[in-house]
Parts: structure tokens; sequence; C-alpha cells
């Protein structure tokens, strides 16, 4: 690869590590993995760096398991009603995790009376919530940040079945962006590619039921003070979706275990005409 290329590159690498971490997730690529027993697995990162220490430490740790029985009705919580516009995008695969990101501002919520802008998304595999136990093939988190740099994250989950719309305009990009991720070395950096103009109307479809806890981030350096919202209505995704994401990953499985709760309580928001997937 000519010189110029490799220091273009390395500059977009700069710049985008920079971004995660002022996004406060992660600690860089390959810092951290999925493989229980293995020395960088999810019972050892508290172990990797000092700023993960509340990894093992900390009693408010995310995901967990959310027994529905056991959720508390909240019909005053937040509607989270949200518009997101249209805007240009780029697709980063980091080693760990597959994100996007957005320029300029997307769209907002509002959760208990702040506001927070909708700064990226990106996905795990399989689940990282399971819901009385079960896990489904792929999630999806909507990060969003307030003012004060603390995020308020959407969670959805998907099952197989018909294919999701959303994913038809990322077809392309992402098989563009497994090619990036061919030339280059994910232990050392990152690959993105411009996914262009994305349409982010599928989702902000009316969010219905979720479930709300406090948490933290589910990656290192698992920093606390998120609040969480798994939608009630699991949604379908056909399997060649899927498959467009795990192949950029170096591993079929980026989820960490679930937390104990620690006495947290679950509250669920169930307004009228809304779907549930699940028995409550």
């Amino acid at each position: 690869m000519p010189a110029m290329a490799m220091s273009s590159r390395a500059a977009v690498v700069l710049l985008v590590l920079a971004g995660s971490v002022a996004l406060s997730y992660g600690s860089g690529p390959k810092l951290f993995g999925y493989t229980a027993g293995s020395l960088n697995g999810p019972e050892n990162w508290a172990k990797l760096s000092p700023e993960n220490k509340i990894c093992g430490d900390g009693k408010r740790q995310s995901p967990v398991d959310i027994v529905t029985k056991q959720a508390i009705s909240a019909p005053n919580l937040d509607t989270l009603t949200r518009t997101y516009a249209a805007t240009n995008a780029t697709l980063i695969n980091n080693g760990h995790d597959v994100s996007m990101t957005f320029q300029g501002k997307v769209g907002s919520i509002t959760v208990n009376g702040k506001v927070y802008n909708f700064e990226k998304l990106h996905w795990h595999l399989p689940s990282e919530h399971t819901i009385n136990g079960q896990r489904f093939p792929i999630e999806l988190h909507l990060v969003h940040k307030n003012d004060a740099g603390n995020l308020a994250v959407i969670a959805i989950l998907y099952q197989f079945g018909a294919p999701d719309s959303f994913y038809f305009q990322l077809k392309n990009k992402l098989a563009e962006l497994a090619k990036e991720k061919d030339s280059c070395n994910l232990e050392e950096e990152v690959s993105q590619v411009p996914a262009g103009v994305i349409h982010m109307r599928s989702l902000q479809k009316r969010t219905g039921s979720y479930f709300r806890y406090e948490g933290s981030l589910a990656t290192p350096p698992c920093t606390e003070n998120v609040v969480w919202n798994v939608l009630g209505k699991v949604r379908q995704i056909s399997k060649e979706q899927v498959a467009l994401i795990e192949t950029l990953l170096p591993a079929k499985h980026t989820a960490r275990p679930a937390q104990q709760l620690n006495g947290r309580v679950i509250q669920f928001y169930n307004p009228p005409n809304s779907t549930i997937s699940f028995q409550m």
C-alpha cells in the first residue's frame, strides 16, 4: 500500500479512536474480549485497566435478565417519542462491535425531563439482554447522550423472521466494510466506510411498551448511570441480514453475560394499544 494511503488511514484511525473515547465506549480495539475464561474475557475486564475497576466492583451493571413477572408497572414513564432525521453516516468496525455514527443532529429523546441527543448505534450478537432467560439472535442499541455526558440507550431485540426494512439500505455498505476489514489489522486499528444518507424512519416507530432500569455501559470501562430502555416488542430480521453483521466480527459471540440486579427495580411502561411480545 502506498505510504500516502497508509498515512491517511492512520490519521482516520486516530480520529475514530478519539471519537470512541469521547463517547466512553470501550478502551480501544481488542483490549477486551467476550470469550469466557480467556485473559481478556468478561470476568477479567476489571483487571485489564484501572479504568475498568467498576466492571468488577459495580453494583448497577448491564446487561441483565429481565423477569417480566417481577417488573413494576410504571404508567408515568416517558413515551420516548422521537423523530430521527435522515443524515450522512459512517459504519465502523473496531474488532469487537460494528457501529454507525452520524453527522450533525439526528434527533433526541426526553428521559426524566432531560433531553438526550442520538449519538450512535451498534449491534451485539446474540442479544445481551435476556427476557425470562431467553436470548435473541441480535440486539441493536440506540445510544443517546445529554449535555452532562450521561447516556440513555434504547435496546431493540430481534428474532429471525421477515427482513427488516432498515437494513436494506445498509446491505452494500456492510459488504464494503467487510472488504475493508480484510485490508486492515483490527488488533491495532479500526475499519470504516461512509454509509451515505441513512433514513431512520423505521427506528422512530412509536415505542409503545418497554422495560427501564438503571445500568451501565455493557463494555469496558462499564461506567454506570446509564438509563436502559429495552423495547417490549421484539422485531423480525432475516438470517441473511444478521449474517451481514456477523461476518464483520472476529467472534460470533459479542454479548456480555447478564449481571446481578443487586436490588434494582425494573420498571415496565405499557401504554394503551401497545404490543408486548412477552407474557407479563
